[in-house]
């Protein structure tokens, strides 16, 4: 039995790796970025997959049953075969803009979004059942509700149309484009997350506020931060915890921290402050367990770390800067992607499932 923070897996590649993704079974593990090669690795036992693909790989999803896989390949959306890497079919989805998203909903639907267009894809052929276009861009970040119907967009408009020093964070009804919630920070909104059951968000703002809001009309349940705090945390990455209780919030002033979910409640953080130790430097990636009692930070020191809600950290891992990161479903797992490389790290049996 592996200690944790051990690397279960290491794939090379040969560039950046903005994608990973879990089959839902936790036993394969996906890798793409812009170097133009899915590679899909078993985790144990199995035999690898490499797919040729056309351009910069910046998203990709394993279906609901595990059989396919969903690659958002620069300007493209294409559906393959998880096994095989055959394409079921593939197009443009809104041309002169890239993908930077793709999601399934839980009945299969894919769910792909550009900058400025949410697009939801039937899986069978590809075929558009419906496109939102967002205006003002830009689509800093998105979150699909639990339940699949809603979707939840982090607005930057210093890099939209407008180049403004605003944003928002917005809750989007799927089958009908309808806005249902809205809220407006003093500035671009970085992250969104939604809460298990759907009816609220988490969002984080560079006015250096974090707040929680009902996706239904909007209504702001709590901030932190802000003009009102002293603690200047520059929230950038935010994420919930699967089971409602907890989120973590990741900031440009190098701390990972646990918030309570109904009031916003420190009640963690790492790194712990060391006498004489040197800045971590900012937080770039949050996540949490499935099971709740562990979260994951990344930061640009390289450093990624494991820890439970009492701030001590299970481990820290050394890798190159990681550019994405995400737990295996079962939470054996936790698969990130760097230059050149990317990692699935042993979190050990004891915190599995």
């Amino acid at each position: 039995m592996s200690e944790p923070g051990t690397v279960a897996l290491p794939v090379k590649h040969d560039g950046s790796v903005q994608a990973i993704a879990f089959s839902p079974d936790s036993t394969r593990f996906a890798g793409a970025g812009s170097d133009s090669l899915l590679r899909i690795r078993p985790i144990g036992i199995g035999v690898p997959l490499d797919v040729p693909v056309d351009g910069s790989v910046t998203g990709i999803a394993f279906s609901p049953d595990g059989t396919r896989i969903a690659v958002a390949d620069f300007e493209s959306v294409s559906l393959r075969d998880s096994k095989t890497g055959a394409v079921v079919w593939q197009g443009p989805l809104d041309p002169g803009n890239s993908v930077n998203t793709v999601r399934f909903a839980p009945d299969g639907r894919v769910i792909a979004v550009t900058d400025t267009l949410v697009a939801v894809l039937e899986q069978a052929t590809g075929a558009t059942i419906k496109r939102i276009t967002v205006d003002p861009p830009l689509i800093a970040d998105v979150d699909l509700s639990r339940d699949g119907t809603r979707i939840a967009l982090a607005i930057d408009e210093r890099h939209g149309g407008n180049h403004k020093f605003a944003g928002s964070a917005r809750v989007l009804d799927l089958a009908t484009g309808a806005e249902l919630g809205k809220l407006t920070p003093a500035n671009a909104v970085h992250a969104v997350a939604f809460s298990p059951d759907g009816t609220k968000v988490l969002c984080c703002s560079a006015d250096d506020t974090t707040r929680m809001f009902k996706a239904q009309g909007g209504a702001e349940e709590w901030r932190v931060g802000g003009e009102a705090n002293d603690e200047v945390t520059s929230p950038n990455c935010v994420a919930f915890d699967p089971k409602g209780n907890w989120t973590v919030v990741g900031g440009s002033d190098g701390f990972a921290r646990v918030l309570e979910a109904e009031s916003g409640t420190k009640k963690a953080q790492v790194p712990k402050l060391v006498a004489g130790g040197s800045d971590p430097g900012a937080v770039t990636h949050v996540a949490f367990s499935p099971n709740g009692k562990l979260a994951a930070s990344a930061c640009i020191d390289n450093v990624v770390r494991l820890f439970n809600l009492n701030s001590d950290e299970l481990y820290a891992v050394g890798t190159e800067e990681v550019l994405t990161m995400a737990f295996s479903p079962n939470g054996r797992w936790l698969g990130v992607g760097c230059f050149n490389r990317a990692l699935v790290i042993d979190n050990g049996e004891a915190n599995q499932g």
